[in-house]
């Protein structure tokens, strides 16, 4: 009997596959304000490990008009919970700037105290502002990594996590469609069927002309949709067919480059790629670099 290898060697596009499943299936009956750790992420990602006495876990992050998760690590046997304060502090009011009314960021209030300092053998509970949290170590000091094609797209998948896990308000600008598998570009095919205006070239100056005519900015045009004509979606059903659509890593040295597709509904089709520098042991993630290919954006405002 012909041995499948791909369950012994899965290519980078499943190792995504199973690390979204692995979260769809855990997020759907999982309370993350529970306090209960998340190590089952690192179930499917073999090239990833870390030391016996630290726990990986979650935190949520809120802002004025967002909140997602970040993760860290603490201590096996923390359980002393964060307090940023020892004492309540009261912030200042907001204050109105032109038509809009502006609450200040803790970071931008003069003689603002600074925050007690986090460590292991602490748990972070409730949803703490970002600013607050700026002191505590990301999860890469503590991670061993792989420098391998799987390790360092593992590394990349692992940094991905904020926006698999759910988000608030804002946040939801950060959900993204993966393209794991070919299946997963003939969803976003399927899905973008009837987002798209058939509308001639003269009759789309006219709509542009229309709303400029209302001293309405040409992003309000976008905004509405108008900009995904039926070339678009005929363009973005041709990405099917295409070899490099499933994700690759590129090592040079001591550098990778991990590139990726992925759908999103206030940009588009885009390709990300990444840029991952071996750091010892582990690895540091540089900022994603994000290209719109198909360019798109649902209107929808939160």
């Amino acid at each position: 009997m012909e041995q499948d290898n791909s369950i012994f060697n899965p290519t980078l596009g499943e190792i995504g596959c199973r690390f979204r499943s692995n979260i769809e299936n855990h997020i759907k009956d999982y309370k993350l304000q529970k306090g209960d750790d998340v190590e089952w992420l690192l179930e499917p990602l073999d090239a990833i490990s870390h030391s016996t006495n630290i726990v990986l876990d979650v935190f949520q992050i809120g802002t004025k008009c967002e909140s997602f998760y970040k993760l860290y690590f603490h201590n096996k046997d923390a359980s002393q919970a964060y307090v940023a304060y020892d004492h309540p502090i009261e912030r200042p009011h907001g204050y109105i700037k032109g038509n809009t009314i502006y609450f200040p960021n803790i970071d931008e209030i003069e003689e603002w105290p600074k925050p007690n300092p986090y460590n292991k053998t602490m748990l972070i509970k409730g949803t703490p502002e970002e600013n607050l949290m700026s002191d505590v170590p990301t999860i890469w000091e503590d991670l061993i990594v792989s420098f391998t094609e799987t390790g360092v797209w593992q590394a990349v998948l692992l940094n991905e996590t904020i926006a698999l896990f759910p988000k608030g308000w804002h946040g939801n600008y950060l959900e993204k469609t993966y393209v794991f598998s070919k299946a997963d570009m003939q969803q976003i095919i399927d899905s973008c069927k009837n987002k798209y205006y058939d509308f001639t070239d003269a009759e789309f100056e006219r709509l542009e002309a229309y709303y400029r005519s209302l001293g309405r900015p040409e992003s309000v045009f976008k905004m509405r949709g108008f900009g995904f004509r039926k070339s678009d979606y005929e363009r973005l059903a041709t990405f099917i067919d295409r070899e490099d659509i499933l994700p690759s890593v590129e090592i040079s040295g001591d550098k990778a480059v991990a590139s990726y597709y992925f759908w999103n509904d206030w940009s588009g089709f885009c390709q990300a790629s990444v840029t991952v520098e071996r750091r010892g042991q582990s690895v540091s993630i540089g900022q994603s670099n994000e290209e719109v290919l198909i360019a798109y954006d649902c209107g929808i405002r939160y």
